[in-house]
């Protein structure tokens, strides 16, 4: 943190068999058009007075600015232990992630925990799923062009949401062959469909 913010200038890809950790108050800037590709395990855990941020280097920042957040099949999925709770693996929490591009947090048939975060301004999709279930938790997806929350593929992918608010995107959450489980959350003012 002592060194934040840090400025992407070129496309950074985390190796299979690699951690990348980043501390509670640290702040990613992405130039135009590059992105975070995850092939081993990325922890961004802040907390709720010092969140991380991934967001643009403009100096006036606009949707589609940098591309996303990747993770890839390889990438390790997160673990939970008997209760339900994160054990290990990707995680984001207390987390902003704004201003990227179409997939801006992607899970290619990878299974990252998202809890506390706040998912805003990107050019098409807020978080989009393909052939992955993932857990988001207590985190707020809002004002992303086209859609809030997104999950597709061949293979079905269960979506679980629990204490989140889901506003002001085109669409809200567009689940196209899994199972969406939703509780404690809220879905309102998005233009297109609410879910």
């Amino acid at each position: 943190v002592a060194d934040s913010p840090y400025v992407v200038t070129g496309n950074v890809i985390v190796d299979s068999g690699v951690t990348l950790t980043i501390e509670p108050g640290v702040t990613v800037k992405f130039d135009s058009g590059l992105g975070l590709t995850i092939k081993g395990t990325l922890i961004a855990r802040g907390t709720a007075s010092d969140q991380i941020t991934f967001t643009s280097s403009a100096a006036s920042p606009a949707k589609g600015d940098w591309v996303n957040i990747l993770f890839h099949d390889d990438s390790q999925d997160a673990i939970f232990d008997g209760n339900g709770d994160y054990s290990s693996g990707s995680i984001l929490e207390h987390c902003v992630v704004e201003y990227g591009g179409d997939r801006m947090v992607y899970a290619d048939s990878s299974e990252p925990f998202i809890n506390y975060c706040t998912i805003r301004y990107s050019s098409y999709f807020g978080i989009y799923a393909k052939n992955a279930s993932l857990k988001i938790l207590n985190s707020t997806i809002t004002q992303n062009t086209g859609v809030g929350i997104a999950g597709y593929g061949i293979v079905g992918g269960d979506l679980t949401l629990s204490d989140d608010t889901i506003s002001n995107n085109g669409y809200g959450i567009e689940n196209e062959v899994g199972v969406t489980n939703i509780s404690d959350s809220t879905i309102k003012d998005n233009t297109g469909i609410g879910i």
